[in-house]
């Protein structure tokens, strides 16, 4: 449940973020303060995807060994989906971003 709280938070910088750069125009510094602020969330976001991965891993280890595995896909696919929902909101900034040029 961490990851997912952590990835909300992650997401909820990146919408304000976004919300931030549809409102005006975006110069050609503001553009590439936005594009710094938006990397900085994507590596923090992929940051807290690997750390919250490894606890889930380290937590998997106390559960019995016929649930082990399961608990290690679970871990594994959680941090796909956080890693990948990082990446799509990283990607949709920098596109808010790039529109705003226009």
């Amino acid at each position: 449940m961490t990851k997912i709280y952590a990835l909300l938070a992650a997401c909820a910088a990146s919408v304000s973020f976004s919300a931030m750069a549809a409102d005006a125009p975006a110069t050609g510094q503001d553009a590439k303060a936005l594009k710094a602020e938006a990397e900085a969330n994507f590596k923090a976001a992929k940051k807290k995807a690997d750390a919250d991965s490894e606890a889930a891993e380290a937590e998997c280890k106390k559960v019995s060994s016929s649930e082990r595995g399961a608990c290690k896909k679970k871990a594994e696919a959680d941090e796909k989906k956080a890693e990948a929902e990082a990446k799509a909101t990283y990607q949709k900034a920098l596109a808010d971003i790039k529109a705003t040029q226009k």
